[in-house]
């Protein structure tokens, strides 16, 4: 495939282009470069609640409070898993406990309406985030 070299800002196009794709200047002796129109809204679509010119006073702003940024999660400086040796930070999750099990099986058979109750009885869990092995 060959190269045009356009004329204006001495750029490489394809032989098959008919303006530069850097600039818009016209490549080969006949073919005129498209011309950037004036961009008009269409009318009656839009119309502004509060003009630049007009004498009110813009609506009260409320004010602006600072969010505090989430603190990252940071392993402690000698954090090791056990199983890859990365220093990346474990992932902490929550799951039904144990316990929690326990406390669904026995609502269950003691009082079945109330057996979602075990349910939430969680417990942190921790696993690598690069090997995905249980932290103890």
């Amino acid at each position: 495939m060959l190269t045009l070299i356009c004329q204006n800002c001495l750029q490489p196009n394809p032989d098959v282009a008919l303006v530069c794709r850097y600039c818009g200047h016209a490549l080969k002796p006949g073919v005129a470069a498209p011309r950037p129109t004036d961009y008009a809204p269409p009318r009656g679509s839009y119309t502004p609640t509060h003009g630049w010119a007009s004498s009110a006073p813009l609506p009260p702003q409320p004010p602006v409070v600072a969010q505090p940024a989430p603190s990252p999660a940071v392993a402690p400086a000698d954090f090791r898993c056990p199983y890859c040796h990365t220093n990346a930070p474990p992932v902490v999750s929550t799951r039904i406990s144990t316990g929690g099990w326990i406390v669904f099986a026995a609502l269950l058979i003691a009082c079945f309406p109330l057996c979602f109750i075990g349910l939430f009885i969680k417990e942190e869990y921790r696993r690598c985030s690069w090997c995905h092995a249980p932290l103890p």
